[in-house]
């Protein structure tokens, strides 16, 4: 199923953090191949997007939030 675009990144980054631990204990090659296409789309992923683009993001929203 995928995530609910609301929280799509905080349910991801819950599934990476636990597959975070068992690369090394691949017992597949199904999950073989799998960890391998995770990593290869991860390694895209930090190529591609401007942490300091998103850090920024992340500043702007936070100071928009209402007060509590």
């Amino acid at each position: 199923m995928r995530n609910m675009a609301y929280c799509r990144f905080e349910n991801t980054l819950a599934s990476l953090e636990e597959c975070q631990d068992f690369f090394s204990g691949v017992q597949s090659v199904d999950e073989a191949q799998a960890a391998v296409d995770l990593y290869r789309l991860c390694a895209t992923i930090v190529e591609s997007v401007n942490l300091l683009e998103l850090e920024e993001r992340l500043e702007t929203l936070t100071r928009q939030q209402p007060d509590e």
